[in-house]
Formats: structure tokens, C-alpha cells, sequence
């Protein structure tokens, strides 16, 4: 009875976490059929800039957002097949205590 009792513990143990190990990021989808150039993620009230770089057509990259002690918001810059500019809001609220796991898609 205890090995069974162990064995479903031990189950659910290793589901939480690795449900918890995609909190915290942003998944960004490019499915588009041309590459986007110049991809950054900008944290508005930090100031800081984290430069991805390019992304292929029809591809995915997933982004671990730098947690700090106060709360900001987050957004993606890119330029597109056309040398258009692109600046989108991507998570709205951003906090250590309240990691989300957060999609966004390039169309």
C-alpha cells in the first residue's frame, strides 16, 4: 500500500512541476510565411531591452521574462517582410508572485 501511495505522490509531484516550468515566458509564433527581423522585447517601467534577433517563417521561440521586485509590462517590437515597424503590447502585467505563461502570434 505504501509503494502505490509513494508512486501516485511522486506522479503528481512531477506534473505540478513541469506544469510550472512554462510559467514565466512568452512563446512567440511566427507563422507567418515570411521571417520577421530586429525582435525585442521591451520592459516599459525597467527600461530595459532584450534583443531576440530574427525569426524564420513558420517557426516558435520561447522567451524566459526577467522577473524584478516591482511589476511592469512588456512588450514586442519586430519588422515585418516590409520593413514595417511593429510594436504590440504583450503582457499587460508582469509580476514574480503572478508568472503566466503568455502567447503571442506574428501573422
Amino acid at each position: 500500500m505504501n509503494k502505490y501511495f509513494l508512486l501516485l505522490i511522486s506522479a503528481l509531484l512531477i506534473s505540478c512541476t513541469s506544469m510550472n516550468e512554462d510559467k514565466g515566458k512568452i512563446t512567440i509564433n511566427n507563422t507567418s510565411a515570411s521571417p520577421v527581423s530586429d525582435v525585442r522585447i521591451e520592459y516599459k517601467n525597467a527600461g530595459r531591452v532584450d534583443a531576440i534577433g530574427d525569426l524564420p517563417a513558420h517557426s516558435t521561440y520561447t522567451y524566459a521574462i526577467t522577473y524584478t521586485d516591482a511589476e511592469d509590462s512588456l512588450y514586442i517590437h519586430y519588422i515585418d517582410s516590409h520593413n514595417q515597424a511593429h510594436a504590440k503590447n504583450v503582457v499587460a502585467y508582469a509580476a514574480k508572485y503572478d508568472k503566466e505563461h503568455h502567447t503571442f502570434t506574428i501573422k
